[in-house]
């Protein structure tokens, strides 16, 4: 069934679910057309019910578009099909019209539709067959690479390629800057409580939910080190060491949540260069991420963190 290199490379994933398969996988889709099952538009043009008779993809009239066929998981939630080829789809379970359109049309359609009441922020691979699925957090860093241009081609035509290091930098800076904050300042009391409880298997788990599906995190428990203070009778300090591989510039790597009385701050040291120096963030619970001072040594960081809080 392998007949062309994206069915290859997403067969290949799926049985073996190797980083580095995935990784070629999402460098390919990404500047590629896959095949989307879709019922036939109300007022049909020849060209349509022509694609659509002999199994062809099918052409998009921007002005006639014809309506996904979404599929429904077990527990009711809805994904969105895409198809590598039209081989992947069983004669059985042929819909009504077959799309053929890039893959930045799929997630465009999903980024405009993830703040409305019928979200849908999965896609399903090849669901028919040997498949895979491709959660929202992915589905979001494939956006940011679109809106960054670091997908597409440079100047002489070569496809830009997403190392595995910048791979799961990437996924390190999506959790411990948007996901784990988010969840923190959604159910604080709850969460820090695992935190404490659970330590670096917490912070293991955080990372494991940011990963797509099936791939492997690079990190273990002894990467992390979880560490809680009570610095004063109303100030509790968490302090989170992060793993260390697979950083770069900005990438944080300690994160401080502080908790008070009816307040909790949530702060990170996100590493330097040689030229620049490391700094001390904070994100709000809006999401907003602001940088506010450059960072001490490792062992005055929770002084400084204090003095964020409580400024003279």
């Amino acid at each position: 069934m392998a007949d062309n290199k994206l069915d290859e490379l997403a067969n290949r994933f799926a049985t073996n679910k190797d980083n580095n398969d995935f990784r070629e996988f999402m460098e390919l889709v990404e500047n590629s057309n896959v095949f989307v099952p879709a019922e036939l538009p109300e007022n049909v043009t020849d060209s349509m019910r022509e694609a659509a008779k002999t199994g062809q993809a099918m052409p998009i009239d921007k002005d006639n578009q014809p309506r996904i066929c979404l599929l429904a998981k077990s527990d009711g939630a809805k994904v969105f099909p895409i198809f590598t080829s039209r081989e992947q789809i069983p004669k059985e379970k042929m819909p009504p019209a077959v799309m053929n359109i890039p893959f930045s049309a799929v997630i465009g359609m999903l980024m405009a539709n993830l703040d409305t009441e019928n979200v849908v922020s999965e896609i399903a691979v090849n669901p028919f067959t040997n498949g895979f699925v491709l959660n929202k957090n992915l589905i979001e860093l494939v956006d940011r690479r679109y809106k960054s241009g670091a997908n597409k081609g440079d100047a002489e035509g070569n496809t830009v390629r997403l190392t595995e290091p910048q791979f799961h930098a990437l996924v390190h800076v999506k959790m411990t800057r948007e996901l784990l904050p988010a969840k923190i300042f959604e159910n604080s009391e709850g969460v820090l409580s695992d935190l404490r409880l659970q330590k670096e298997k917490y912070v293991i788990d955080a990372y494991r939910a940011a990963y797509p599906q099936g791939t492997k995190v690079p990190y273990r428990e002894e990467d992390v080190a979880v560490m809680s203070l009570q610095i004063e009778d109303d100030l509790v300090i968490t302090r989170i060491d992060l793993p260390e591989k697979y950083t770069q510039e900005g990438s944080p790597v300690r994160i401080y949540v502080t908790e008070e009385p009816g307040r909790i701050n949530y702060f990170l040291v996100e590493k330097g260069s040689k030229e620049t120096p490391a700094m001390i963030a904070r994100v709000d619970s809006d999401g907003s991420h602001v940088k506010l001072e450059e960072a001490p040594d490792n062992g005055a960081e929770i002084e400084a963190i204090m003095g964020l809080l409580k400024p003279s």
